[in-house]
């Protein structure tokens, strides 16, 4: 029988707290797939990625939806978001916009000077390179991440665990996609 609180709320009370460790380790993935989700925001925002933006955006809102549901399984196996490391996660995706400045280097002009002159810039390239490549490095880490998680759930045996499930899957399908994208980024570099 429901209680009063559970009533009045419309929710059910969550499940007790979760280890500390357990706890660290779901925010720190709350946190990554916070920061993956705004670096695909910026790859699809890229001029140089506007053939790939269709898929980068689809991605993102999957990316969203996987969270959603991480969120869902932290709260029913007692994990409290710890927004100071969300926080940093994101902090730190933002950050990762200062990382085209240091690749910039003399090196990069000579590579870079073999591409057509009908691309967009050389520049622009080589950032969208690196900022694909942090995309798929993040779809990898999630695909395990999802791995891990979905062992952990499969204990629990309670129907919320289905949408847990299938995000080792998904994410894999999901770097796959985005690495093929790196690849067609990647042609002129290939043809030159």
């Amino acid at each position: 029988m429901l209680s009063v609180p559970t009533l009045i709320s419309g929710r059910r009370r969550d499940a007790p707290p979760a280890d500390p460790v357990l706890r660290a380790y779901l925010n720190e993935q709350l946190a990554a797939a916070t920061g993956l989700g705004e670096q695909l925001r910026r790859a699809a925002a890229m001029e140089v990625l506007v053939a790939e933006r269709t898929t980068l955006l689809r991605v993102r809102r999957e990316v969203g939806a996987d969270r959603a549901a991480l969120r869902t399984a932290m709260r029913r196996l007692g994990a409290s978001t710890d927004w100071a490391v969300v926080g940093a996660g994101w902090l730190a995706a933002h950050a990762s916009r200062l990382s085209p400045l240091l690749h910039r280097l003399p090196v990069v002009d000579r590579v870079a000077g073999a591409l057509p002159a009908t691309h967009p810039s050389r520049e622009a390239v080589v950032e969208a390179l690196i900022t694909l490549e942090d995309v798929v490095g993040g779809l990898h880490r999630r695909a395990v991440a999802a791995r891990l998680l979905g062992e952990l759930v499969a204990r629990q045996g309670a129907e919320w665990t289905a949408g847990v499930r299938g995000l080792a899957d998904r994410a894999q399908a999901q770097r796959d996609e985005v690495e093929a994208a790196h690849r067609r980024c990647a042609t002129p570099l290939l043809n030159s």
